[in-house]
């Protein structure tokens, strides 16, 4: 394939996009990111994961991590950065930046092959400055994958490439929970290849038997609408003022049961993701994944043209594709609108948008640059202070100084309220596989995740509730959020967010 002057200029911009002051920004590292990075150390280290699970083994079992289960692919694609950079933040970003830039190259592909090369370099041109593609693409954030892995799956389905087609597809099968659920409608678009489809099912065997039948399988249901947090106690309250009311049992079960309760709240949520309020205005609803709440995942203009889009193409595959990523988000329960969970759906909407663009197009580019210059300042001046407690700031310092303070003390307890605390230590210490391995075989199996019990151990690292009251056997030093100490401890030092309010405050006590 020959790059022309204008793809690879935009490909060198959302390449700048994407890696520029990757460590600073999004501000502060998830404990997710920090156990991709920390288990593709210990996967280069001792060829197992966090729980000495043999690298073999994890297509069928994935990273049991804290207890969610996460996909494998994230771990194994930052194997050469950790081991050329080191265990850093930068490493361990670095992957899904380069996966968000060849993003830009699928779309453009998918665009020309749908439409023409006009619009390829056009929706490569948009992918570049899109914030919800920025966002995502500058942590490790294992949703990103969906935005290089789709596109190109069907791009090499339309082309009858069918090797490429199912190595895509599988790769998107270790890439993300909510892609799996992508993967087997796209074989609507899959020949009748007899080598296709044995290649295709090969490689999915390990994760299908995974998602079926092992300790993993849980996690789709824990998220899921179909397994209420609080049960099916809505659906039963409904009844049972119905029936209170005078309506008998069986039409009470009639209108209130698992179905008419779940394919409204279905339907509902599908409506969230097409609408200006996610789209345009309001953004995702957390910033755990690097994106800012308060900002549109699409530039306002885009709406626009999107509209456009849907006037002149109304049976165009591409609305099918746009529904089809919004479905992993629509079947999860939460608070709605996570736009990792809808990252699917960003591609193919990027290429409807610029199918809408209108004709003239001399007035697009002053309008994008000044809807991208009004992003960026948000996103490299205001972001600290949004994303700052969503993404976990200060846990970097606090564990470095933390650790320089260790030797003077026999214990060193870390609050469970800093989320899962462990893996910082082991990120930032760069605490030998071997033994957090051997430390990992004697803690709790029995819970749903780590952070549920209160006393797992790295060495003198401890990790549970801070019991600061309680009588001490060692001058001990403790790290936990302000809320964590009895009013008015004398603290050795804290951590402040970008806002000046207090994020972790460290103390010292003695026997």
């Amino acid at each position: 394939m020959k790059l022309n002057a204008k793809l690879l200029l935009i490909l060198g911009l959302g390449l700048l996009l994407r890696t520029l002051w990757l460590d600073k920004f999004p501000t502060g590292f998830t404990p997710d990111e920090a156990a991709f990075g920390y288990n593709a150390y210990s996967l280069l280290k001792t060829g197992r994961d966090e729980w000495a699970t043999p690298w073999w083994q994890l297509p069928f079992t994935n990273l049991r991590s804290f207890g969610d289960y996460k996909l494998p692919l994230y771990a194994f694609l930052s194997l050469p950065s950790v081991a050329i950079l080191g265990l850093t933040e930068t490493a361990t970003r670095l992957p899904n930046a380069l996966v968000g830039t060849a993003a830009i190259l699928a779309v453009y592909l998918l665009a020309k092959k749908l439409f023409d090369e006009r619009c390829g370099l056009w929706a490569a041109a948009l992918m570049s400055i899109s914030p919800w593609s920025i966002q995502l693409s500058r942590g490790a954030f294992e949703a990103n994958l969906a935005t290089l892995l789709l596109p190109l799956a069907v791009y090499f389905l339309l082309t009858a490439r069918w090797a490429l087609s199912a190595v895509a597809l599988i790769l998107s099968f270790y890439a993300y929970h909510s892609t799996r659920l992508l993967v087997f409608p796209l074989l609507l678009l899959a020949p009748k290849s007899r080598k296709f489809w044995i290649l295709f099912l090969i490689g999915i065997l390990p994760g299908l038997l995974g998602m079926l039948m092992g300790p993993a399988a849980k996690r789709v249901t824990d998220v899921s609408i179909f397994s209420p947090t609080g049960g099916w106690s809505a659906v039963a309250d409904l009844r049972f003022t119905a029936r209170n009311s005078g309506l008998p049992d069986g039409i009470a079960r009639l209108f209130h049961n698992k179905v008419t309760y779940s394919v409204p709240l279905f339907i509902n949520n599908i409506l969230q993701y097409v609408s200006p309020q996610f789209l345009v205005t309001s953004g995702p609803a957390e910033g755990t994944y690097g994106m800012m709440p308060g900002t549109g995942v699409i530039y306002l203009i885009e709406l626009v043209f999107l509209g456009i889009f849907l006037s002149r193409h109304a049976k165009n595959k591409l609305i099918w594709l746009i529904l089809l990523g919004i479905i992993p988000a629509a079947l999860a329960k939460g608070p709605g609108y996570a736009a990792n969970r809808a990252a699917g759906m960003l591609p193919f909407l990027i290429i409807a948008i610029a199918a809408g663009l209108p004709k003239a197009k001399r007035l697009l580019v002053p309008l994008y640059l000044v809807s991208f210059l009004f992003f960026i300042q948000k996103y490299y001046y205001h972001s600290p202070y949004i994303l700052a407690r969503p993404m976990l700031f200060g846990m970097q310092e606090a564990v470095f100084r933390g650790l320089a303070l260790a030797p003077n003390y026999s214990q060193v307890r870390f609050s469970r309220s800093l989320s899962e605390p462990h893996i910082y230590v082991a990120f930032y210490s760069k605490y030998d596989p071997a033994a957090y391995q051997e430390a990992a075989a004697s803690w709790p199996q029995n819970v749903k995740f780590l952070d549920q019990f209160d006393g797992y151990y790295l060495g003198n690292y401890r990790f549970g509730d801070l019991h600061f009251t309680d009588p001490l056997s060692g001058p001990t030093l403790f790290v936990g959020r302000p809320s964590d100490f009895p009013e008015n401890t004398p603290e050795h030092f804290h951590i402040d967010y970008p806002d000046s309010t207090a994020a972790i405050k460290v103390s010292a006590k003695s026997p």
